[in-house]
């Protein structure tokens, strides 16, 4: 019950297993299009859509670099380890970064960047992740959108834990790059980063200026390939094809399900795993109103020791949850509600455990206020 990568189906498990098949011709060429095509309706946009070989880090740094020039003005909204990545990823880039850092589990909203991009008007996109893992909040994304857009700005959205499990509507928010992985809400394998790009982010990327990107992570590359190569390889390198063959069967899940169904079952994971732990005491780290569909973090009770809680819940249990990043660390814990850890089978089971522990170790039930 991490934060991912989740426990995936057998089904996607027996896709694995399969012998390896070649990454191109007629029958893989229709497989990788039909995922591309399953994809839009999760990103909810009739832009492009790639699924690039590599982490959700690899997809970010792709969206950066390739539409922004060495020397270019950034603001990275953040408020966790995972949006302090996007800066270093735009620094790394040579990028001029400016942050946006409100308090601890504090959501980032528009009313944030709307004054940031005033007081740096030559700022050219904005990023934002959209469910920080890190502390379990989801951040003010459409509105954010739309005061960059206001501000003549891109913004570059870390979707990573968020598509496929929270409401988000690419062409409808305005969004002009966004990431995700098979291996989080979609319920796939470890590999794949989904990255999908509309019309102002295409514009930009073809505006004539020098990028900073390189030759793999750059949308200019992918965009070349699937058009050139569009009915036999439409893709510029050779692709895990066991892993992608595996990540459709878990999108084929998902589209059967129905992105919206999908979106309302892991909110109802969430409050189940909410309520479970404040009526034993716990204190959550973010109000209801920006907590995550996808990750709850709680701090742990007075007197609790945090890891011992998560070492005892591997070892008596076999329930592996995830701790606190950077100054949260040995203070907060986080549930993954995604996959198979959002069953009511599986929550009800991770409830039960932790209340013998809160009842064998003797802890108060008063909250950490």
């Amino acid at each position: 019950m991490i934060p991912g990568p989740v426990s995936v189906d057998d089904q996607v498990l027996e896709a694995l297993a399969r012998p390896v098949r070649a990454h191109y011709g007629d029958g893989w060429t229709r497989l990788y299009k039909r995922a591309v095509s399953g994809m839009r309706e999760v990103f909810k946009t009739d832009g492009e859509v790639h699924l690039v070989f590599g982490s959700g880090m690899a997809g970010i740094e792709m969206c950066i670099a390739s539409v922004l020039s060495r020397g270019d003005e950034v603001l990275v909204a953040t408020n966790g380890l995972f949006g302090d990545r996007m800066a270093e990823v735009a620094t790394a880039n040579d990028l001029q970064v400016h942050t946006i850092r409100p308090g601890q589990a504090e959501a980032v909203t528009a009313a944030h960047v709307n004054d940031a991009l005033a007081a740096h008007p030559e700022v050219r996109a904005v990023c934002v992740v959209h469910h920080e893992t890190s502390v379990g909040v989801l951040n003010e994304v459409e509105g954010i959108c739309r005061v960059a857009r206001d501000h003549g700005a891109l913004t570059v959205v870390d979707g990573i834990s968020a598509i496929g499990g929270v409401p988000f509507e690419m062409d409808a928010w305005g969004a002009d790059l966004c990431v995700t992985v098979a291996n989080k809400c979609i319920g796939g394998p470890i590999g794949v980063a989904p990255v999908a790009a509309g019309p102002r982010a295409l514009e930009a990327l073809v505006d004539g200026r020098p990028k900073a990107a390189g030759w793999y992570l750059n949308l200019a590359t992918w965009r070349r390939f699937s058009e050139l190569w569009s009915e036999w390889h439409p893709h510029p390198t050779t692709m895990p094809t066991n892993v992608v063959e595996a990540f459709d069967v878990a999108l084929t899940g998902l589209l059967e399900e129905g992105v919206e169904h999908r979106w309302r079952r892991l909110a109802a994971a969430r409050d189940r795993v909410r309520e479970g732990l404040e009526e034993m005491g716990f204190q959550m780290l973010s109000p209801l109103a920006t907590a995550s569909p996808v990750t709850t973090a709680a701090y742990g009770m007075p007197g609790m020791d945090v890891a011992d809680y998560m070492a005892w819940l591997l070892r008596e249990h076999r329930i592996r949850i995830g701790g606190g990043l950077g100054e949260l660390s040995g203070k907060i814990f986080r549930i993954g509600h995604m996959g198979r850890a959002a069953e009511p089978d599986a929550i009800d089971r991770y409830l039960r455990a932790t209340a013998d522990y809160v009842e064998g170790h003797g802890l108060n039930r008063a909250s950490t206020a």
